[in-house]
């Protein structure tokens, strides 16, 4: 891991996906660092075979002190075959700068295979128009494809001005991840936080990206409430 900052070191979490074996993760903190420094933090984990990682997906908590990583570049080596992957990142993971994201996907770049490209959706969230509809709860979704899934991402920044997710409204969020293929699903709920925190959803629709004129419309039309409709918070949707 070759950071470009000299924050406080967070929790970070790697997760790696690939053809045969799916989702694997591995979660870093302060005391599994080999060497730890403002410019490299090499680390070394026992795993089990990875097979052809084509995607790892970085993350970390909003501890407090923390100002911000940028990440410059990812490195992964199996000690025993000497296999490489490198990942190319110049990003930064801060809820302080212009993306707001602590959750990044970056693709294997390899020369026996075709590089995926990396896609910023737009996730539109459509509430219905009832009383109480509303929510001032924090909302969560997750996106799910023929290739993979983006984890699970907080909603954080609307492109739609004013306050997000009110009555009869529809708020748009990008979500970067590696491409997914073909959208199958979403799984989407909210904490639960504050008075009234329930929200009546009509429908999510999520774009490849802003210029694209694929839509996947996934329809719910009900409470995510633990009193009102499904009786639950979280709810998985297929698309139509």
């Amino acid at each position: 891991l070759i950071p470009a900052s000299n924050s406080t070191f967070p929790l970070f979490t790697v997760k790696f996906r690939n053809s045969t074996l799916g989702l694997g993760k591995i979660s870093l903190s302060e005391p599994a660092l080999t060497v730890h420094s403002s410019s490299c933090c090499l680390v070394q984990v026992e795993t089990g075979d990875l097979g052809d990682v084509y995607k790892i997906r970085v993350s970390c908590d909003d501890v407090p002190g923390f100002e911000g990583w940028h990440l410059k570049s990812f490195h992964l080596e199996e000690l025993h075959t000497k296999q490489e992957l490198n990942f190319e990142c110049n990003c930064w993971l801060t809820l302080k700068r212009e993306d707001k994201e602590l959750v990044k996907e970056f693709p294997a770049v390899t020369e026996d295979q075709k590089t995926l490209p990396v896609c910023k959706y737009v996730v539109s969230v459509h509430i219905g128009d009832r009383w109480g509809a509303e929510t001032f709860a924090n909302v969560y979704i997750t996106l799910y494809g023929k290739r993979g899934d983006t984890g699970v991402r907080k909603l954080h920044t609307s492109l739609t001005r004013g306050r997000k997710f009110q009555r009869n409204k529809v708020d748009s969020f990008l979500v970067e991840a590696v491409s997914l293929s073909h959208l199958q699903k979403v799984v989407i709920g909210h904490d639960g936080e504050g008075y009234g925190a329930g929200m009546y959803l009509k429908m999510v629709t999520v774009k490849e990206s802003q210029d694209s004129d694929q839509e996947w419309v996934f329809p719910l039309w009900n409470w995510l409430d633990t009193h009102l409709g499904l009786c639950e918070t979280v709810c998985e949707i297929v698309t139509v």
